[in-house]
């Protein structure tokens, strides 16, 4: 026997009743099923099927040879040490049974490790399929339809003695899935008694598709010293909430089960003075904040509540206003409102001064010389404003332009140079020379002159009613008034 093997090994032994009961050490299965054994004195340590603390080549032995194996009830299997094996031979039947072993106890082994592990496969694709049906579920929200307030019954109107009309101001917000963005007064009835208080109110649908109002009760101050959704805020997430209004980090809530964690951002909700939280998971940073592209890193540390620099943003676009306005500003995750908070401590206001200002002039430029649809009282026409946008002169009747409020007439055209509308008493387009800023039509001299201009001749000097459209000279009724006027030398007196 090789000396080389360790006498406290154990090794497998077998007896075979078809073959005179003679112990034998086996060495594995042969191509054809059956047990490859030799006698154990003349066996070297190759030949040993070696028992190991962890049974793996023992548990495959028996798997295969049961799986091959014609009449495994007939035989016998010991399991003994190598400084056993001259004893072995030796000793009575009685005395040998104390080192047979059980094939089943290691099949039943191997079956249980299989139970195990397909267990563990089946809770694994479980988990999966929860993950797949959550993040289902998270694309289902995310594609928010906005909420057809008509569907709030009337009883929710009741339940907390409020009117449409009351919070019609409030609807549109709430319709988006947001909280109303002022207080209200409500006045829930809870077990008979009437509990009079102010709060936001947001929408929740209902399995029949009707609203339900869900308040959002007012407190005079934040509680921090009590559990939020499971947890005690750490101390560093206090300070951060009490400075900012914002957490400043990811928090671990447990909102549904102990134990359970569950990412969040957590904001106060300046209005109700209450903590808001939003799990991670239904947190989408785009790559593009007012104009501004952000990075990668931005994107990262902003879903980490943090609060990041962002530069070159525009207030609003040159599609909104005629005065975009680009600026800086340290921009955080506020769970409570959904949104953003903007701030600018040390940050320079008037950087971009100089490049809003040109922006707002590119767009008054562009935008100098509006065409209106009405002008001085007189409707114009689809045709009249095309052709005044393609810098053509148009005749306009009736305009309201002297100080008496008497129509004109005249030629309209625009001006870019000035950025305004001219008036000319002839067509410019046709003229070889223009006139002034505002050239009356010939007709209306009279008129403007003495309505305007308070001008008169010996005609119109003592007419006090206004003239009218192309009128020369005064009425036969203002004529007779005029002659039944006597002119009036005024007193004197000291002046004080």
């Amino acid at each position: 026997m090789d000396e080389k093997l360790n006498p406290k090994d154990k090794v497998l032994l077998m007896r075979d009743e078809g073959e005179g009961n003679k112990l034998k050490v086996v060495k594995g299965i042969d191509k054809k099923g059956k047990i490859d054994a030799i006698d154990p004195m003349k066996a070297k340590q190759s030949d040993f099927l070696v028992i190991d603390k962890h049974a793996d080549p023992i548990e495959n032995f028996f798997k295969n040879f049961f799986n091959q194996a014609k009449n495994p009830s007939h035989t016998g299997f010991y399991a003994v040490t190598v400084d056993m094996l001259n004893k072995i031979l030796t000793i009575d039947e009685k005395e040998l049974e104390k080192y047979r072993i059980n094939p089943n106890d290691y099949l039943n082994k191997q079956q249980e490790q299989s139970t195990k592990e397909a267990q563990k496969q089946s809770v694994k694709e479980e988990k999966s399929e929860a993950m797949e049906t959550k993040n289902q579920k998270n694309e289902q929200q995310s594609e928010f339809k906005q909420f057809d307030t008509n569907r709030i019954p009337e009883s929710e109107y009741r339940k907390y003695d409020i009117k449409p009309q009351d919070i019609e101001g409030e609807l549109k917000a709430m319709s988006y899935g947001y909280k109303s963005p002022h207080l209200v007064d409500i006045n829930p009835e809870i077990e008979g008694v009437d509990y009079p208080m102010k709060a936001c109110l947001s929408l929740e649908e209902q399995p029949d598709g009707s609203l339900k109002f869900i308040p959002h009760p007012y407190q005079h101050q934040v509680d921090l010293d009590k559990p939020f959704q499971g947890i005690m805020l750490p101390n560093d997430v206090k300070e951060n909430l009490l400075a900012t209004g914002n957490s400043g980090r990811v928090v671990e809530l447990e909102p549904h089960t102990p134990g359970e964690k569950v990412p969040s951002l957590v904001s106060i909700d300046k209005l109700t003075n209450r903590l808001e939280a939003v799990p991670l998971d239904k947190l989408t940073v785009s790559q593009n904040l007012k104009g501004a592209e952000l990075s990668p890193e931005q994107q990262q540390a902003l879903k980490e509540g943090k609060k990041v620099l962002v530069e070159g943003m525009t207030s609003k676009t040159t599609m909104d206003t005629d005065n975009p306005r680009k600026f800086d500003a340290y921009v955080q995750f506020n769970a409570a409102k959904g949104g953003y908070d903007f701030s600018y401590d040390g940050l320079d206001r008037n950087k971009y001064k100089q490049d809003n200002k040109q922006e707002q002039d590119q767009v008054q430029e562009q935008n100098k010389v509006r065409i209106p649809k009405k002008l001085l009282g007189v409707n114009l026409t689809e045709d009249q404003q095309n052709k005044l946008r393609g810098n053509k002169a148009v005749y306009v009747q009736g305009m309201l332009k002297d100080a008496k409020g008497e129509p004109f007439n005249a030629y309209v055209k625009v001006n870019n140079e000035k950025g305004k509308l001219d008036f000319f008493k002839w067509n410019p387009d046709k003229a070889k020379k223009q006139g002034a800023d505002v050239k009356v039509a010939e007709g209306n001299k009279a008129q403007v002159a003495v309505n305007s201009e308070g001008k008169t001749n010996e005609a119109t000097k003592n007419v006090k009613d206004p003239l009218k459209q192309g009128q020369q000279k005064p009425t036969e009724n203002q004529q007779q008034q005029q002659n039944n006027k006597r002119v009036v030398k005024k007193s004197t007196g000291h002046k004080m």
